[in-house]
């Protein structure tokens, strides 16, 4: 790698990317994607001021979280398009300017409508933060290097959860849930100056480029044919119960439902759920810190990332259900085991991505994030939804939570069995490069 393209982004670069040019475009992606995971999970400790300041019911919270998903996956077909036509550099920058406003709108809300919004442009804003990096890393990194970035950015992404849980309790009585908007306006500004200086403004480098411009323009072109082949992909929809519900549920229990949970039907109180949400993000921290050293471990032993991934999704089923039902002092350990196993659900996007040619990188990677996130919107506008029907219908707090968790534990079981047995019926066929 030129020196030189470390100080001017616009020097054609050479693959793969080593030394210091791969840790900056690694953390500049990463510093990125903290942001973007900060917004996500804060919903969970700001949730009781927001009840408290714009009376807000367990349905309108689940919607105002879920907000931020829709905005989130509202984009992610034309963020697959930017990212395989522009690149990863001007799709994330320019996304992220809708992270800003939405943040301010948020701080300045004074009514559910107008927190809506801010949350729809937050989702917009920061839906190519992932993705833009997996989209990079396909480019410019080894393949055999994926699953290890993948969990490398979720320990950044985690760090922001970790940030957003007992921290940001902690300054709530100074700065409010409303400053505590402003100055996440003020990071999202620093990670976009971040990317502008950190990636490279080309997506493939110049010599190593296999496509030419046109082709490429003509590849990343919204059309039935140009998505055909992901859509009508068996391996995309072995996966797909995975992403939506198993990956999509876990992120609306972590940045969302567990808060609730732990002071509505285990009776924390607010500090003490705070410190278990910022220890619970702590575990998946380190979870995905041991990923990233046990995968490459794990290949040269002949365990594939998809074997591994199998026997986690199982892991994490069991531990979701001691920890949904079996509540006593010691509830946490089943949460934060329920942590380690689910850090292995990011490993299904870099699978998805590798699974196919390098010209499909970001509409792949962005079709699948639609997927998840769908998923996410359901399971945390769903879990509200039924917890009120359950409320209404005079069920105790505690009994409406069993209700709507022990649904969702059902349907991630019923993804896994089609995850294990689809193969069989539907075996997948190789995708040839467009």
């Amino acid at each position: 790698m030129s020196s030189h393209w470390l100080s001017n982004p616009h020097t054609p670069i050479e693959l793969p990317l080593r030394a210091r040019a791969a840790y900056r475009v690694f953390l500049s992606f990463a510093c990125a994607y903290f942001v973007s995971y900060a917004f996500r999970s804060i919903n969970a400790v700001i949730a009781p001021e927001l009840i408290s300041d714009l009376h807000l019911s367990n349905t309108q919270l689940g919607f105002l979280s879920a907000a931020y998903f829709f905005g989130f996956g509202a984009t992610q077909i034309p963020v697959g398009l930017g990212l395989d036509r522009f690149g990863p550099r001007l799709t994330e920058m320019t996304l992220m300017m809708f992270a800003i406003v939405g943040a301010l709108i948020f701080s300045l809300a004074d009514d559910f409508t107008s927190l809506v919004i801010g949350r729809v442009l937050i989702g917009v804003g920061v839906s190519a933060c992932l993705m833009s990096a997996f989209s990079g890393f396909r480019y410019w990194f080894p393949i055999e290097k994926q699953g290890q970035l993948a969990s490398g950015m979720l320990i950044f992404g985690t760090s922001g959860a970790l940030v957003t849980s007992w921290p940001v309790h902690a300054v709530l009585p100074y700065l409010g849930w409303r400053g505590v908007f402003v100055a996440m306006a003020i990071l999202t500004c620093l990670a976009i100056i971040g990317l502008y200086f950190g990636l490279p403004v080309k997506a493939r480098a110049t010599k190593s480029c296999a496509l030419t411009d046109a082709k490429q323009s003509s590849a990343a072109t919204f059309s039935w044919a140009s998505y055909k082949p992901i859509l009508t992909n068996a391996f995309f929809w072995r996966m797909f119960p995975i992403g939506a519900f198993c990956y999509g549920g876990f992120i609306a229990i972590q940045t969302l439902w567990l808060g609730p949970w732990l002071t509505s039907v285990m009776e924390y109180s607010a500090d003490s759920a705070s410190q278990i949400i910022f220890w619970f993000n702590t575990v998946l921290l380190l979870a995905y810190v041991f990923n990233t050293a046990l995968l490459p471990k794990l290949a040269k032993r002949g365990i594939t990332t998809l074997r591994y991934l199998s026997w986690m999704v199982a892991a994490a089923l069991v531990f979701q259900a001691c920890a949904f039902y079996l509540r006593s002092s010691w509830v946490w350990v089943w949460w934060f085991l329920l942590a380690v196993a689910c850090a292995s659900y990011i490993l299904a996007q870099s699978l998805i991505v590798t699974h196919f040619p390098k010209s499909f990188s970001g509409r792949v990677s962005t079709t699948y994030n639609l997927a998840l996130f769908m998923g996410a919107i359901l399971v945390q506008w769903g879990i509200g939804y039924l917890v009120d029907i359950g409320i209404e219908a005079g069920w105790s707090r505690a009994s409406a939570f069993d209700l709507a968790l022990g649904i969702y534990l059902v349907v991630q079981l019923l993804g896994y069995i089609w995850f294990l047995i689809s193969p069989k019926f539907f075996p997948s066929i190789p995708i040839a490069e467009d």
